[in-house]
């Protein structure tokens, strides 16, 4: 069993020693159906204890600001992480990085405005990461369309099947990603969520639910069964081991962005690329190959630290990792509710 620093021991469930319904969690959808009916009780039940049903519907926008910390193999990237919700599909994060919280500068920025996405990164690390900008129609240099820079230097004619099928790769991930945190803060999914059985752990137990991101993928979020406060969500993509990799394989208490687009994994929801997506997503990052996506693995953000704003509790301290090993941290120092947005919020 993986033991977590102790400041987190209470909102942690090791899927290792997860019980659901009598089976491991790993078998539980084999083993029966999610119930709906039970799974609105106590998705009810949970948005009552974070500060009730009016005031949470009541939240057309969001915007949080916080430090964060990653494990980049061996090096440690540290910076502000600042992000806008604007319900029910905008989106739009800001990052500035550093090598141990001084050195070489990293930026991004992503962006999701309806079906539209932007996914940009300026910085360079020792030539790991280079500049560019795709999704929406934009692209770095070699082009976005899995075959990279011609044998002359020059880049060929894009592949429009290809560049499309990287755009909706990206849209996807980055719509899951967003569903995924729009459960975390305020109990909120587009798609029914239904219960598949109890957690337990020694130190408690939480309700489970279930509920599909866009991508295809079944969330679980763990619901305490004494406080009602989310505890967790899990899902399945690989464990890759690149920058904001989702949930890679990177060293305990390291990291930041949670749930950031990754540089040499998959963006977001951590899922496969289309053929030749991730490809032309390389090339036009100047990355050196795919990166290490390694196998499937359970992919977790934990949530903790809960704090009063305008009447609702919201996490304050968000880690993420796979398979029990944490490898990025985001410490939120504060969120506004429905904030002024500025008119070009989600646009590049």
């Amino acid at each position: 069993m993986v033991c977590m620093p102790p400041r987190r021991s209470r909102c942690v469930f090791i899927i290792a020693c997860l019980v659901v319904a009598g089976l491991d969690v790993r078998s539980a959808v084999a083993g029966q159906q999610p119930d709906e009916a039970k799974g609105a009780s106590v998705l009810a039940e949970a948005r009552k204890a974070l500060g009730g049903e009016d005031k949470l519907a009541a939240i057309k926008r969001l915007q949080v600001n916080g430090t964060s910390r990653r494990a980049n193999g061996n090096v440690n990237l540290e910076g502000d992480t600042e992000i806008f919700i604007e319900l029910p599909d905008k989106f739009r994060r800001n990052e500035a990085l550093t090598i141990g919280g001084g050195g070489t500068a990293l930026e991004r920025t992503e962006i999701l405005n309806g079906n539209e996405v932007v996914n940009e990164v300026n910085g360079d690390f020792g030539g790991r990461f280079g500049r560019g900008r795709f999704g929406g129609g934009a692209q770095g240099a070699g082009g976005a369309d899995g075959r990279g820079a011609a044998p002359d230097g020059t880049a060929p004619a894009p592949d429009p099947a290809a560049q499309e099928r990287l755009r909706e790769f990206q849209r996807r991930n980055l719509q899951s990603e967003v569903s995924r945190l729009l459960l975390a803060f305020l109990l909120t999914s587009q798609t029914p969520v239904g219960w598949i059985g109890t957690a337990q752990s020694p130190d408690g137990t939480a309700d489970v639910l279930e509920m599909t991101t866009p991508d295809g993928s079944a969330t679980r979020l763990f619901i305490d069964s004494a406080t009602r406060l989310p505890l967790m969500l899990t899902w399945t993509g690989p464990a890759g081991r690149g920058f904001g990799g989702r949930g890679g394989q990177g060293r305990r208490g390291g990291g930041a962005n949670p749930g950031g687009a990754a540089a040499d994994a998959p963006p977001a929801g951590g899922n496969q690329a289309p053929a030749g997506a991730a490809a032309g997503a390389d090339a036009g990052q100047g990355r050196r190959g795919r990166g290490a996506q390694g196998p499937p693995a359970t992919l977790e953000m934990h949530l903790a630290e809960y704090k009063t704003v305008n009447g609702i509790k919201f996490p304050h301290l968000i880690t993420r990792g796979a398979s029990g090993e944490t490898n990025e941290e985001w410490v939120i120092k504060g969120f506004k509710v429905n904030p002024n947005f500025k008119a070009n919020t989600f646009t590049k």
